[in-house]
């Protein structure tokens, strides 16, 4: 099936099942402008830069959704095929496509610019009844939103790990399932620490130069291949930690080897033992 117009520009509109072409006022508009006069918030729409199709050159839709606001083609294009806008997407997945660190960034944008409101994302993740104010669960991005007077005011995932960790696991899997192997085999019958210890180990390679490829790693690696990313970060880019912290990080790893809590405390970890104050500040790491 085609949709015609008789005007000639470059943008065209849903209209029905199909789309027609937008009004001559639209013709030339930058995207946000676009999106302003189509009554859109520009934190609304997600700008779909570089398509499979000759003739469409970008597709806006409603953020975290396929529905499209608009298609901005050629000058010279009159109508939209079906099998054009088929071509257009070919490879575009939402799921795919909304990554942990992109529903973040959308989120946390929307909260601050007060431009997401109840109404706009219970109509884009199929949101059943919802109020102005309160927290409701929106399965499709599988987290927790919090409204206030109509407006996103924060969110939670419902899982219990972070937008590092979700990243890591979306983008090299190999490394944090070496991640997820050490905090498991430490913390038997224990998810929360586990899933806390997945978190700060994913933050920590997000952080330190080179990831997976730091120089560093050969220094805190333990147990066959398992990796402490995180006291990478403490050892070489002086990330603070103090006695507890190392405690909870490094549990069921660490040994004791001076101290009763009333003077200096060595503990040995890897290759290195690490001495902290009375007041559980580390004071230095010395190497085996």
């Amino acid at each position: 099936m085609s949709y015609f117009s008789k005007p000639a520009t470059d943008i065209f509109i849903p209209d029905g099942s199909g789309f027609r072409q937008a009004p001559p006022e639209m013709s030339g508009l930058s995207f946000n402008d676009c999106i302003t006069f189509l009554g859109y918030h520009k934190d609304q729409v997600m700008i779909l830069y570089s398509t499979q199709s000759e003739k469409i050159t970008n597709i806006a839709f409603e953020i975290f959704t396929r529905n499209i606001v608009f298609i901005r083609t050629d000058k010279k294009i009159t109508f939209i095929a079906d099998r054009d806008l088929k071509k257009a997407l070919t490879g575009f997945s939402v799921t795919k496509y909304y990554t942990s660190g992109e529903i973040k960034t959308l989120l946390e944008t929307g909260i601050e610019n007060e431009s997401l409101t109840v109404e706009f994302l219970a109509s884009a993740l199929k949101l059943t009844s919802v109020s102005r104010n309160g927290m409701f669960y929106a399965s499709q991005i599988k987290t927790y939103l919090y409204f206030t007077n109509g407006l996103l005011s924060d969110f939670l995932y419902d899982d219990g790990f972070s937008t590092d960790a979700k990243q890591l696991k979306q983008v090299n899997k190999t490394v944090y399932d070496i991640l997820a192997r050490a905090a498991y085999k430490y913390r038997v019958e224990d998810d929360f620490g586990a899933q806390k210890e997945i978190n700060i180990q994913s933050e920590a390679w997000s952080a330190i130069p080179n990831a997976f490829g730091n120089e560093f790693i050969p220094l805190h690696t333990y147990d066959g291949g398992l990796v402490n990313l995180h006291m990478i970060r403490v050892c070489h880019y002086g990330l603070p930690i103090t006695r507890l912290a190392f405690q909870e990080i490094n549990y069921g790893r660490y040994h004791v080897i001076s101290g009763n809590g009333t003077g200096d405390v060595v503990l040995r970890l890897g290759h290195f033992d690490y001495r902290f104050s009375n007041k559980g500040d580390l004071i230095e790491f010395i190497p085996l």
